[in-house]
């Protein structure tokens, strides 16, 4: 066997360099950056939006459910204690789906 062609099949592997390419990974990183940066924000706002409309929701059924206990309110018939309620539940929910309707459509 010819001791080059040995050579050249079992000689230990040389790594190659890679080229150099700093300015594409550069704007590579910028863009990841960027990327990052803003879906992080959207995540916050999104996030922060929720733990809001939790709260507002949570504090509107606990002031729903103090009137519903309200000895005033438990002493009244069944049919003026619905209307009571329902006519204290109802402006929020309706006011906040016309916004949303005429905003979105």
């Amino acid at each position: 066997m010819d001791h080059r062609a040995y050579d050249a099949l079992y000689r230990p592997a040389r790594i190659a360099p890679s080229p150099r390419h700093t300015g594409v990974v550069l704007l590579s990183a910028v863009l990841w950056l960027l990327t990052s940066l803003s879906v992080s924000w959207l995540c916050f706002l999104v996030g922060m939006t929720a733990l809001w409309g939790a709260a507002v929701l949570c504090g509107g059924a606990g002031v729903f459910v103090a009137v519903c206990r309200a000895p005033a309110v438990r002493r009244m018939s069944g049919d003026v204690r619905s209307l009571l309620l329902g006519a204290l539940a109802c402006p929020v929910p309706l006011v906040l789906a016309a916004a949303a309707w005429f905003s979105v459509g």
